[in-house]
Order: structure tokens, then sequence, then C-alpha cells
């Protein structure tokens, strides 16, 4: 009953963002105690600000306090098992990747496994008009296949065991992939560096080839043309130029 009169109601609704904030409160109605939670961490700060939004899938509620802190609740499950594991791989992962992870931690609330992020400063990539992005394309195709070469040529001995094959030894376009680089990173809106790489919830060991032809079609969608060309012409260097090292 609860997702027949979500899709009811939010229905109603253009905005994208808000319909799926209003879909998802009343599927969840536990998401108002989870803002109450963050809310009662504020309580002693001056000036607090709250927000919320959904994640990705409707899977996760989030809650951003004071652009400062990222609290993610998660809707389907306790949490425990993906929390833990992507508690692993950052702490393994911000010693080696070129570009920043936010610090995480994990909370225990009400018999869920709770998230907390670091805010990430900067912009995401559809925040900017497609002009502005391809007028700076070398640059960020150049940070990101280094990210993707550094990232996928490592193999921390800390996270074989989520290998799916312990043995297995990274290649061309293959290894240990963040799991969706098409936006998951923040961009200094002057320098056009990033600043940081988010959401490694996803990660695996893998062939990078799926994900990149995602990437390339969402870039492509979103008028980023010739984009992941860029990324796979600077990858393609890297990679050639440490071959017989």
């Amino acid at each position: 009953m609860r997702h027949f009169i979500s899709n009811v109601v939010s229905g109603l609704i253009r905005k994208k963002s808000l319909r799926d904030k209003v879909r998802t409160a009343i599927r969840y109605p536990q998401v108002h105690d989870y803002t109450k939670f963050v809310r009662r961490i504020a309580k002693n700060m001056p000036h607090s600000k709250i927000t919320t939004a959904v994640g990705y899938g409707c899977k996760n509620w989030i809650v951003i306090l004071n652009k400062t802190r990222v609290f993610k609740f998660p809707l389907l499950t306790d949490g425990k098992e993906i929390a833990l594991r992507e508690k692993r791989i950052t702490d393994v992962f911000s010693k080696i990747s070129p570009i920043k992870i936010p610090k995480m931690k994990i909370l225990e609330y009400n018999g869920i496994y709770v998230r907390e992020y670091e805010f990430a400063t900067g912009k995401l990539l559809t925040d900017f008009p497609p002009h502005v992005i391809l007028a700076h394309s070398e640059h960020i195709a150049k940070q990101l296949a280094n990210f993707l070469y550094v990232i996928g040529q490592s193999d921390p001995k800390e996270l074989r065991d989520l290998k799916p094959n312990a043995k297995a030894k990274p290649g061309f376009l293959y290894g240990w992939f963040q799991g969706d680089i098409w936006q998951n990173f923040m961009l200094d809106e002057k320098t056009f560096n990033i600043k940081y790489f988010l959401d490694w919830e996803g990660m695996n060991f893998e062939d990078f080839r799926v994900s990149l032809r995602v990437a390339s079609h969402n870039w492509d969608k979103f008028g980023y043309k010739g984009l992941i060309v860029d990324v796979m012409n600077e990858y393609a260097k890297l990679y050639l130029k440490n071959l017989d090292k």
C-alpha cells in the first residue's frame, strides 16, 4: 500500500530530486528518525544546517550536516556488509589513490550500519555546461586516466580475498576499478582539478570495459562528447610507458 501511495503522490511532482525524496519518505517512514538522529548530533552546533537527499536507486537516505559531514542510512538492508567492505577498501586505497577519498567511519543506529563521510567540496561534472568541460577535457582526462591506471595496477595484499581470484594480476583495462567513474568525482570550478573521488561501495577487481562504456554513454548523453576518447588515449600512453618497467 505504501508503494502505491508513494507512486501516486510522487507522480504529481515534476522535480526528480524532490519526487524521489517524497517517494522514499512515504515508503520508508524511518527516514524521519534518521534525520532526527543527525539533528541530535548537531544540537550543540551553532547555526547548524541539515539537508537530505536520496541515494542512487533509492537504496540510501542521505543526510548532510553543515556541508562538513554526510550520513548514509541504508534502506533495504542493515547495511553491515556493504559498510564494512567499503571501509576496508577506502582505508587501503586512501594511501594509493592519486585523488583524495573522503574519510569514512561507521556508526550503528537502531541495528543498522550508517556510513559517515567527510563532506567532499567542489562541483559534480553535470554542474558544468558541456562547453566548459570540453574546454578542459584534456586536463580532466589526464587525471581520470592516471586515477584508472594507478588504482588498476595496484594489488594490495590486504584486499586479495575480495578478488574473484586471489592470484589474478592487473593488466590492460583490468584490475581494481572504483565501480562508476562517470560522475563520482568533485571538480574545483576554477582549476578543474579533481578534488575527491566518491562512492567506493561498488569497487571490484574486474574488466573495466563494461563500466567505461556506461561512462561513455552518459558523457555523450550529457554533451561531454569525446571525453572517453581523451581518457582512453591518456590511459594507453601511461600503460605502454610503464609496460617494460
